[in-house]
Order: C-alpha cells, then sequence, then structure tokens
C-alpha cells in the first residue's frame, strides 16, 4: 500500500513538472554570397532555406565614404534574369553599415523565381571574392 501511495505521489510531482513544447523561433534571412564569378541568393524564411545559383555579371566595389552607394552587384539566374543588388551606406561615422535592396525587373514576377519573394526585404552581402 504504501508503495502505492509513493508511486502516485512520484507521477503527480513528474506530471506536474510536464511543460507543453513551446513555439521556438524560426530563423529568417536573405543572403547574396558572391564568391568570385559565383552567387547564390539566398532566402531563409520559417527555417526553410531555399536558393538559387547565379554568375556574377558585374560587382562594383566603391570605397569613397561620400559615396551613398557601398557597392553594386548584378548577377544572372536561369529563373530571374539579371538582378541587381545596391548596398547603400547606412551610416558613416559608426563604420561601414550596409543594406542591401534588390531593384525589380520584369523577370522577377515568374512563378519560378524565388528571389521574388524577397524584393521586399533587407538583404545581406557576403562577398568571399577577397
Amino acid at each position: 500500500m504504501q508503495q502505492i501511495l509513493m508511486t502516485l505521489v512520484l507521477l503527480c510531482l513528474l506530471g506536474g513538472c510536464a511543460q507543453p513544447q513551446l513555439d521556438q523561433p524560426k530563423a529568417n534571412g536573405s543572403y547574396l554570397v558572391i564568391e568570385n564569378d559565383q552567387a547564390w541568393a539566398v532566402l531563409v524564411a520559417d527555417g526553410r532555406r531555399t536558393e538559387v545559383h547565379g554568375t556574377v555579371i558585374d560587382a562594383i566595389r566603391l570605397p569613397s565614404q561620400r559615396s551613398a552607394v557601398a557597392a553594386s552587384y548584378v548577377i544572372e539566374t536561369a529563373n530571374c534574369g539579371r538582378v541587381q543588388w545596391l548596398t547603400e551606406r547606412a551610416d558613416a561615422a559608426e563604420g561601414t553599415t550596409t543594406l542591401m535592396s534588390v531593384h525589380h525587373n520584369a523577370q522577377l514576377d515568374a512563378t519560378d523565381c524565388m528571389i521574388r519573394d524577397g524584393i521586399s526585404r533587407v538583404w545581406t552581402v557576403l562577398d568571399y571574392s577577397g
């Protein structure tokens, strides 16, 4: 009888410790990865990653602090055509902080172009060209 009572007390205590699982935050982000003449536009939404591979057509970097544009990247993709990203200097006094935006073209409206889902997002450029 005492064993049954102890078992019930232990189960009640352990049952009170059980917590329902909370929803975990999902990763989100928009990245343009440049490595020499190769490029990848990567969108992470609700923890799901999709990417588009492309070729770098043009990459211009402007080192001047007086310029509002820090760099321009144009990549060619199979489904989205040529897409241009501009990085803008946001605060030169605190260091070079860049915001990246996609410039719209007609091919971005195609249903098989996943970059169109990220047009309104702020993009981060990761340039490993050296």
